[in-house]
């Protein structure tokens, strides 16, 4: 599995882990995991933090993304992405433009649970 939800600091952040996907057809599968499993939490009740490094995006893959971002909107209160590349940070603007979602960059999954956590806290909504 590569999506897992657990409470750090008292905050649900739901892992979507996307890094070193080694062909489109894994990365589609995971991606409807992370739906589905998503699906099961409160509304407004979690973040995500998806790390994508080393993996790459085809205009399937970033379909994909884009649909999983719409569904998770009842669910997700922000996000954080780490392991960009310059053309994933591209498409990343242009879903937060479209579904006018919360997500941010960050350096390492360690600093984007921190901003996560601080994110809950601030309760920034």
């Amino acid at each position: 599995m590569r999506t897992s939800c657990s409470t750090d600091r008292g905050v649900r952040i739901c892992l979507l882990d996307f890094s070193h996907v080694p062909d489109e057809q894994t990365a589609l599968d995971a991606i409807e995991e992370a739906k589905h499993l998503i699906a099961r939490e409160s509304p407004k009740s979690v973040y995500t933090l998806t790390d994508v490094t080393g993996s790459r995006v085809t205009s399937r893959i970033r379909a994909a993304l884009h649909e999983l971002t719409q569904a998770n909107a009842p669910y997700v209160v922000a996000g954080a992405v780490v392991g960009m590349t310059s053309l994933q940070t591209v498409i990343l603007r242009g879903i937060v433009q479209l579904t006018k979602r919360r997500l941010v960059v960050s350096p390492s999954r360690e600093e984007a649970r921190d901003w996560l956590v601080n994110e809950a806290r601030t309760g920034t909504r």
